[in-house]
């Protein structure tokens, strides 16, 4: 391994926080430049792609990671499984995309056709998409560069481009262009590395291991992807009510999950070595790793919920403007659910997967989107069918889904793992004081700058005064880690005098 487990976390961290940072800078300005129903028919139409697209992807990223992360040392092996990976992916993605182009040919209502085409540029560049292989040979480095170059074009384009409430199709245009560019990019730098290998093809032994992790995958289609398509099929008689409504889910929604990003660089991170441990029979060392990555995301991914909850409405009216700022309560209870779906991916990602339990997890995962579905349907019987309470029980049946597996886990895995203990528990005890801050300083009736600067301000010093009072590990470890560098390079600049 060339690379440690905390380089690679770096690595990812800086990417994700430059992604995370990209998309909000051009969420704010996009939300001010179009119009709410010009946006609100592109956040339809992606919901609906959204299906076709994940359909497309038919499970090779999660398989390829966790194979290839298992055999990265046999370049022959590697070759191989690659070779049936991308074709399976040429069949799946042009299969796809033909059933999509029928969909919405038929679902298409106006202008929103061109949004319904311009989205293929994506299924298109997903066939190219093979960064399962950076990532299992833990190339974060490159990952990180190339993205970072190619999210700042996407930044410039967007600028450029997007000028007028009208601007939608160049919006759309960027958006998919960005992404085949991406992953283009990323299939000629691997293609130097790898090669195709024809004398194995074997297409049909991956269908079941392809078709275990489609269904890991596409499950999502049954929990917020089914709450999006609900909202606007529920509207569907008003159109541009439907595209409102949808947005008013969309936008928070994918604000906490943009957020959520930064923390969420461990799980993806310690995928390839607790698979590789795994695959090693190093119990103790997977065990290690495992808790060590649990507890540093709860430190981070808890105090970040509070936070969304505590400045909801300022986050709002930053993010999206007066025009969306009606739908806090929407990142409220989304901040509430990450809670739900932060120990869904610890337990689906970390220990499930990387432990061939996919049996286990498809079953619970299609169980619980199945109750999401009948919620869902529940909701939109008695006639509630409002963002907010979809969001609301999309979040029951992921806690439901952690409950259940947990048992399973139990039961299957004899694991010594920590993932709710007295740090964790601390963690969130502190992080919820952020909520009263919160109500004091709101009824001082500040503006939202100072209501933001004055909050931020205080629980940041009450969370990093926990840490450090209760010398806490996570915080000792990233002390440690800046004096040994601050150490090394103080060490370098003597060596060069002398």
């Amino acid at each position: 391994m060339n690379n440690s487990l905390a380089k690679n976390a770096t690595y990812k961290a800086i990417l994700n926080i430059f992604n995370l940072f990209v998309p909000l800078i051009i969420g704010v300005y996009i939300a001010r430049v179009l119009s709410v129903e010009l946006l609100g028919m592109y956040n339809r139409v992606y919901s609906e792609f959204q299906v076709f697209f994940t359909l497309s992807a038919f499970g090779i990223y999660n398989f390829g990671l966790r194979e290839i992360s298992k055999f990265r040392n046999d370049k022959k092996k590697v070759n191989k499984i690659f070779t049936n990976l991308f074709l399976i992916g040429i069949i799946t993605n042009l299969s796809i995309g033909f059933i999509y182009i029928i969909y919405f040919m038929f679902r298409a209502t106006g202008a929103d056709i061109y949004i319904y085409a311009l989205m293929m540029i994506q299924i298109i560049g997903n066939i190219f998409y093979i960064e399962f292989i950076n990532e299992a040979v833990e190339n974060y480095g490159f990952i990180a560069k190339k993205t970072i170059i190619i999210r700042l074009l996407y930044l410039v384009g967007i600028f450029v481009f997007v000028k007028d409430k009208s601007d939608v199709f160049m919006y759309a245009l960027v958006i998919n262009l960005t992404v085949f560019l991406n992953n283009f990019v990323s299939f000629r730098y691997l293609k130097k590395q790898i090669s195709f290998d024809f004398t194995e093809i074997s297409l049909k032994r991956y269908i079941y291991p392809l078709t275990v992790a489609f269904f890991l995958t596409n499950v999502e289609i049954l929990y917020s992807q089914f709450d999006k398509l609900m909202i606007g099929w529920f509207y569907s008689s008003n159109q541009e009510l439907s595209d409102i409504a949808v947005s008013m889910y969309f936008i928070p929604y994918n604000l906490v999950g943009m957020i959520g990003t930064i923390p969420l660089s461990l799980v993806s991170v310690a995928i390839p070595r607790l698979s590789l441990y795994i695959g090693q029979g190093k119990k103790k060392q997977y065990e290690d790793t495992l808790n060590n990555t649990v507890r540093v995301f709860m430190a981070m991914i808890i105090p970040i919920c509070f936070g969304l909850m505590a400045l909801a409405k300022e986050v709002m009216f930053v993010y999206a403007g007066e025009e969306y700022i009606s739908a806090y309560p929407v990142l409220i209870v989304a901040a509430i659910c990450r809670f739900a779906f932060a120990y869904q991916s610890i337990y689906t990602n970390l220990i499930m997967y990387v432990n061939n339990l996919e049996k286990e997890l498809v079953s619970l995962l299609a169980l619980f989107g199945v109750c999401n579905v009948v919620l869902d349907l529940i909701v939109w019987r008695i006639g509630i069918m409002e963002p907010i309470w979809l969001l609301a029980v999309t979040g029951i049946s992921v806690l439901l889904f952690d409950f259940s597996v947990n048992i399973v886990i139990k039961k299957r895995l004899d694991l010594k793992m920590s993932l709710v203990n007295k740090s964790i528990c601390g963690y969130a005890i502190i992080s919820s004081l952020f909520l009263p801050i919160s109500f004091f300083i709101h009824m001082i009736n500040c503006n939202y700058w100072v209501n933001i600067i004055v909050i931020m301000t205080i629980c940041i010093l009450l969370y990093g005064g926990y840490l450090w009072c209760t010398k806490d590990p996570v915080l000792m470890i990233l002390i440690n880690k800046f004096k040994l560098n601050h150490f090394l390079n103080f060490k370098k600049r003597i060596e060069r005098r002398k």
